[in-house]
């Protein structure tokens, strides 16, 4: 089954009302408490907060039919697990726009915050005719409800320096009651947007939370200015390390590399779930390594030991080896997660894969020309000039040299060089079952050759690839009469010249 999981708001309340009391920091809102909760290496920890679940939508299935979603949320609730507390079956457009008026006012009774209605299909055999894009279902569509809206005091605007040095202005408020919880924080962006909007310190301010969750400053209420409001100007030297900046477009950055803020941000980066992917090193844990000075870039990621880690907060002998062990595992990730995991200005995971793919080698990639960049097709002039400007860099020049004698795997895996090759054009694929390697590699080298992955089977799929224990989704491919390989065919298909 498919659900969320999410921190009850009166379970919130009272864990902040506890850590108060015991003189610790309270957390922002019940979303980053879930999130920071589910990244806890210790599951003691875990297990004390009251966590939560709403089920919603089907997994793989064995032995259990459903015909519609109506059908499948009656059975589960029946079972006794948690569905969501409001669900309308609507037949017209009419029924349709009441039920999402209904839920607009029984949602402020639930015991989490909400921001929309998802309309779905009911009958599942329209959902697999109809299938899905690479990012979603088409049965499926999000209504948004209009975000809640406060009026507050601009008292200050501190500065926020990112991983790539850029500056964000951030809002200090007269802290106010917002979507159920204390806002006293907002983002204003850049300084082009607090421009545009015209807005001051000393201003009244509306305020509202975008999804439900993120504060944002939607502009100044003019009538209520009065003459004491100053303006908002950009710093001239750094927040975090004193460093002079400069201007890049309408962006105000930090030059400095070696700033204590961007290196934690830039570490980060690295060790994220789509970059190096490096298991068990979370925010906290930089952040510890980066005042602890135990890292300042990541290569020393990489000198960590058991001993240098056993010094720090919550990080007894088992989860320091299961970090070490993550970044031992690492080492083998392909080119592409270390491209982008260098955190190269404006060089995203599509632009890192293009590039790895092209070059086959982290050496030729440092070794490439202007020119050489401009050839590739995801790639245009502003991405050439950061990466050559990148590796110009003495410091990177030498950061690649330590990541290198650590053990960095350089060179792009065999199904990612082929880049441009159209084995599998024009043809979508769906992956079920138990394959012999990560799905995601399947998936990388399916797209490298040219073809599509999608996440669910229709009349539009090509092929479904079915390992081991494959489930509906092959019995799926069996009743539109889509073809089945197995992971040797698929092979034999890359492998044709």
């Amino acid at each position: 089954m498919r659900g969320e999981v999410y921190y009850p708001q009166t379970a919130f309340d009272n864990l902040n009302r506890q850590r108060e009391a015991a003189g610790e920091a309270t957390f922002a809102n019940p979303r980053n408490a879930a999130a920071g909760t589910l990244k806890q290496l210790d599951s003691r920890l875990v297990a004390k907060r009251p966590l939560s679940i709403v089920l919603y939508g089907p997994g793989e299935l064995r032995g259990v039919e459903c015909a519609t979603q109506e059908e499948w949320l009656k059975m589960i609730k029946k079972i006794g697990l948690p569905v969501p507390e409001t669900f309308l079956y609507a037949e017209t457009k009419a029924k349709l726009l009441s039920a999402i008026e209904e839920l607009d006012i029984a949602r402020k009774k639930f015991d989490y915050a909400t921001d929309g209605a998802v309309v779905k299909l009911n009958e599942w055999r329209l959902r697999y005719a109809l299938g899905a894009t690479s990012k979603a279902p088409r049965w499926a569509i999000a209504y948004k409800y209009s975000a809640e809206k406060a009026v507050t005091t601009l008292e200050s605007v501190t500065f926020q320096v990112g991983r790539t040095g850029t500056i964000t202005p951030v809002a200090e408020l007269k802290p106010m009651q917002l979507a159920g919880t204390t806002v006293a924080r907002a983002t204003l962006h850049n300084f082009e947007e607090i421009k545009r909007k015209d807005i001051r310190i000393g201003d009244h301010v509306t305020v509202e939370k975008a999804g439900e969750i993120i504060p944002a400053v939607l502009g100044a209420v003019l009538e209520a200015r009065t003459s004491k409001v100053k303006e908002i100007k950009p710093p001239t030297h750094c927040p975090a390390c004193e460093t002079e900046l400069g201007w890049d477009g309408i962006f105000l950055r930090c030059p400095n590399p070696s700033c204590p803020a961007q290196t934690q941000r830039r570490i980060g980066h690295f060790a994220q779930r789509g970059a190096m992917d490096i298991d068990g090193m979370g925010e906290s844990l930089v952040e510890q390594l980066v005042l602890a000075k135990l890292a300042k870039d990541p290569a020393d990621l990489y000198d960590l030991t058991l001993e240098k880690l056993w010094g720090l907060e919550r990080m007894a002998e088992k989860s320091a080896q299961n970090v070490l062990d993550g970044i031992e595992a690492s080492k083998k990730a392909d080119l592409w997660r270390l491209i982008f995991g260098l955190g190269i200005l404006h060089v995203g995971a599509g632009s890192a894969r293009a590039l790895a793919s092209h070059f086959g080698s982290l050496e030729s990639l440092v070794q490439a020309t202007e020119e050489d960049l401009l050839k590739i097709r995801d790639v245009g002039e502003v991405v050439a000039k950061s990466v050559l400007t990148w590796f110009a860099q003495e410091d990177n020049q030498k950061l690649l040299q330590r990541l290198r004698k650590a053990g960095i795997n350089t060179q792009a895996q065999q199904k990612t060089v082929q880049s441009g090759s159209d084995k599998l054009a024009g043809k979508t694929f769906v992956l079920t079952g138990t394959l012999s390697e990560p799905r995601e590699d399947v998936k990388e080298r399916i797209i490298a050759a040219g073809g599509k992955v999608s996440g669910s089977v229709s009349k539009r799929t090509s092929v479904v690839v079915a390992g081991e224990n494959a489930g509906s989704k092959l019995a799926d491919a069996e009743k539109l009469g889509v073809t089945v390989w197995t992971e040797a065919q698929l092979a034999a298909e890359l492998a044709k010249s």
